[in-house]
């Protein structure tokens, strides 16, 4: 049994595109597409495994932040916006 459908919004059966309109509370457009995921859900990490869990994360965004210093924010802003663009279609730059 599959984990992840992928459709079409014009390949729905009425009800379920009904369904999915209800649940987004918008209209769905032919051209998107609707994913539908099922997984067991993993507890998050408490105590020290969280605290280290966020140091962890710190310290990769501060080598990061080491790598970028001497980039102009606005190449690393058109470097994210590009990364956003390529992976969520029918996103839009604020303006």
């Amino acid at each position: 049994m599959p984990n992840v459908l992928i459709h079409k919004a014009s390949e729905l059966r009425p009800e379920t595109r009904a369904a999915v309109e209800a649940e987004l509370g918008r209209s769905l457009q032919d051209d998107e597409e609707v994913s539908i995921m099922a997984f067991v859900p993993h507890e998050a990490p408490t105590g020290e495994a969280h605290a280290e869990t966020a140091r962890n994360l710190q310290q990769h965004l501060n080598r990061i932040d080491q790598k970028t210093k001497n980039v102009p924010e606005e190449e690393t802003e058109k470097a994210l916006n590009e990364a956003i663009r390529n992976a969520r279609t029918g996103y839009r730059e604020r303006e």
